[in-house]
């Protein structure tokens, strides 16, 4: 019973009432704490850092009270500067809270190096395939009096390509084909007007294997 009066006394109330008033003092003053240190309802607009440098993408981050980080460079865009950033997240004008941090990718400062694939003695279908599955473009084309329809030169610029040269990515390939027009017979018999032949067989970017095999069609 004594038990029982305790629980009703007013010392018991009053005591309950205390309690309850620090408990939701306790809960109040945390979410006070927790509101501030995670700033609660402070949201900045992400600012457009495309094509900026690192340094000044850095300054005005920080002035927003934001943080950069580099996660990666990709393949160079001529579109872009240098070293200027090329993608971001979170993107131009998205809300982020104070200390959010922006992750950025660097475009690289040259076109990547590729290999010059096997064109060399390839129609000229197959050799449009191929510089195009490379990363690179196609130029000038011209023809020369040849039997077979191949290609028989490819050049970057003033330097002629072997299989396997390396040169920068998005480059501009120039061909010289044969026109398919020159019988065999004269490749072979007319060396003082046919220098479509030699020309091919003394390219230094001939494949050794398909050259031997030409040598032998043409009876050499």
């Amino acid at each position: 019973m004594d038990f029982f009066k305790f629980l009703i006394s007013k010392t018991f109330l009053k005591n309950l009432i205390a309690a309850v008033v620090l408990i939701v003092l306790i809960i109040f003053g945390l979410k006070l704490y927790l509101a501030n240190y995670t700033h609660h309802n402070e949201y900045h607009l992400v600012p457009d850092l495309t094509n900026k440098s690192y340094e000044d993408a850095k300054k005005i981050l920080e002035d927003r009270q934001m943080n950069i980080v580099i996660i990666d460079t990709v393949d160079y865009n001529p579109k872009y500067k240098k070293y200027a950033i090329i993608e971001q997240n979170p993107k131009k004008d998205d809300q982020v809270k104070v200390g959010r941090k922006i992750y950025v990718k660097i475009n690289n400062n040259a076109f990547a190096k590729v290999s010059f694939p096997a064109v060399i003695g390839k129609s000229k279908r197959q050799a449009l395939s191929l510089i195009k599955a490379s990363g690179l473009k196609v130029g000038k084309i011209t023809t020369k009096p040849y039997f077979a329809e191949i290609v028989l030169t490819a050049m970057h610029q003033k330097d002629s390509l072997k299989t396997g040269d390396k040169i920068p990515k998005n480059s501009v390939i120039n061909l010289t084909i044969g026109d398919g027009k020159r019988s065999v017979e004269s490749s072979n018999n007319d060396e003082d007007t046919s220098d479509a032949g030699k020309d091919y067989q003394n390219a230094p970017q001939a494949d050794a294997t398909l050259q031997k095999t030409l040598n032998n069609v043409i009876g050499n």
